[in-house]
């Protein structure tokens, strides 16, 4: 088993912390998010608890005509769904939002399990809080009521449990999470190279059967025809499919030059603009994982996260909340991190909260630089120009990485980065 570095205060200020970022998210919950789609989640929550996991994709392909959320989802579904109707009186949208703010402090829970090894009481509890209380992560889990949140915390634990020598572990829970969002597929081949890395082949190919064990258990319940390649394929090419265009209002690099733009054959350029900057990141982290530990492994899981909201066409504007949940790990080690992260922090936060004004507004941004009549919009143009480059910037960190210039300062955000002071 994995030790738990906390003792009886450790506990105490942790729980003070993750009672105040609820209270925060709570009192937001009344705000207004995207109505279509807390109107499909509501849909959702109550078709799963009145039909259950095994009848769910059938009745709403059936009665909707489509459903593009990963089996995992539908288990949230019905154990919010369930608790919502428990709960008549209560507002749905509630449970709605509740459901990804509880796995959005749980990952606050992760972060200060993995820094505290690392740093002291009130080094870990700072940084744990710039995450527990970062605008752009409240703005989506509490106010928008998305699920973001939710794959987000398996990814972060599958990746310390990947850096803490439990493969097999790490690949089940990864598992989970690509069931939870396809978008979780861009950390893949990272976790492949921390076993394969830290365990050897034996070890990787017992995590590919924990991983094909946990994708066959989570939807053995489900009532699917054909193979099980053909149910999962079915959703998660469907909903990939069903979004042809260059950027879903992501303020990135295709959003530069339009927003629902048909991108055509160019979501092949995006692919391999995705797959070259993967393929030169993991080979830094290979050549220099020994040399530099841990700590450049999660920066490698960032500038994935990172790079797959950058440069792949048909993405969406929220695809950018898991890669701050890797970048705060950094924080409290270097002053160029916390460059990066103030400035992530920042254009999620303006992308998400311009794209859902327009969104309630029933608009469109109308911003196509492509276009027989160009339409400028300068709030999309800034972000991503910043966006960009930050993604240089963070490109330059790793580079000079390799070159064995590190990253790591010795002052954390605490000075006394060692012991056990409270």
């Amino acid at each position: 088993m994995v030790s738990l570095p906390f003792d009886r205060q450790d506990l105490k200020a942790l729980a003070v912390l993750l009672g105040a970022a609820l209270a925060v998210r709570l009192l937001l919950f009344s705000l207004d998010g995207y109505v279509n789609d807390l109107a499909t989640y509501q849909y959702w929550f109550s078709t799963a608890a009145t039909q259950g996991v095994h009848s769910f994709y059938p009745y709403v392909l059936q009665q909707a005509g489509w459903i593009d959320y990963p089996p995992f989802n539908v288990y949230i579904f019905w154990m919010f769904g369930s608790l919502s109707q428990m709960f008549g009186s209560v507002d749905p949208v509630f449970f709605v939002k509740l459901a990804p703010t509880i796995f959005d402090l749980a990952t606050c829970g992760l972060i200060y399990w993995f820094l505290r090894k690392q740093l002291s009481f009130r080094g870990t509890i700072l940084a744990t809080a710039f995450y527990a209380f970062n605008p752009a992560i409240i703005f989506n889990v509490a106010i928008w009521g998305q699920f973001d949140a939710i794959y987000t915390f398996f990814l972060v634990l599958a990746l310390i449990l990947a850096l803490k020598q439990k493969p097999e572990f790490s690949a089940g829970v990864f598992a989970v999470a690509l069931l939870t969002k396809p978008q979780a597929i861009a950390l893949l081949p990272l976790v492949v190279l921390l076993i394969f890395k830290k365990n050897g082949i034996k070890r990787l190919l017992a995590s590919a059967g924990a991983f094909v064990v946990t994708i066959f258990g989570v939807i053995l319940p489900f009532n699917w025809s054909g193979s099980p390649i053909d149910f999962l394929s079915g959703i998660y090419f469907g909903a990939y499919e069903g979004y042809q265009y260059t950027s879903i209002n992501a303020f990135n690099l295709w959003g530069l030059f339009g927003l629902w733009v048909p991108d055509g054959s160019l979501y092949i350029v995006g692919w391999v603009l995705f797959g070259g900057f993967s393929a030169v990141t993991l080979y830094i982290l290979h050549k220099r994982l020994e040399a530099s530990g841990e700590l450049l492994a999660v920066f490698g899981a960032f500038l994935l996260l990172f790079a797959f909201f950058m440069l792949p066409t048909r993405i969406h504007e929220r695809y950018l909340f898991p890669a701050l949940s890797m970048l705060v790990l950094l924080l409290p080690f270097s002053k160029k991190i916390r460059l990066l992260y103030a400035g992530l922090t920042a254009t999620l936060l303006v992308n998400q909260a311009y794209v859902l004004y327009f969104l309630n507004a029933g608009r469109f941004i109308e911003h196509n630089l492509l276009a027989a009549t160009p339409q400028f919009d300068g709030v999309v143009l800034l972000v991503g120009i910043v966006n960009l480059g930050l993604l240089a910037y963070a490109s330059v960190l790793l580079w000079r990485e390799f070159e064995s210039r590190r990253f790591k300062t010795v002052e954390p955000l605490n000075q006394t980065a060692k012991g056990n002071e409270h």
